[in-house]
């Protein structure tokens, strides 16, 4: 499946707890730009309070190798996710 601006990705995450229950401090790292920001639990891949997962991510334009990503959450940074196309994993849309 090619990338194309409006695929769901899953962008793999290190997660912490958030400042509320239902709410995880997020960091996306693909070598490159990191995003850091707070996103509701229910946006992640699995619902886990700290460690590895994934988190949902639409893409807003490809460019070669490169992609970027907007998250469903709070920035405390940049609001878009840049990184590499050959990491990227395709939403199913039964996963939605």
């Amino acid at each position: 499946m090619a990338l194309r601006v409006g695929t769901k990705i899953w962008l793999p995450c290190e997660v912490k707890p958030g400042p509320f229950s239902d709410e995880r401090l997020v960091l996306v790292s693909d070598g490159g730009r990191d995003w850091l920001g707070f996103i509701q639990e229910n946006r992640l891949k699995e619902p886990i309070t700290e460690g590895r997962t994934s988190v949902l991510a639409s893409v807003v334009s490809v460019l070669g190798e490169k992609f970027q990503a907007l998250l469903p959450g709070s920035a405390l940074m940049s609001t878009l996710f840049e990184g590499f196309v050959s990491r990227v994993q395709p939403v199913d849309p039964l996963e939605t």
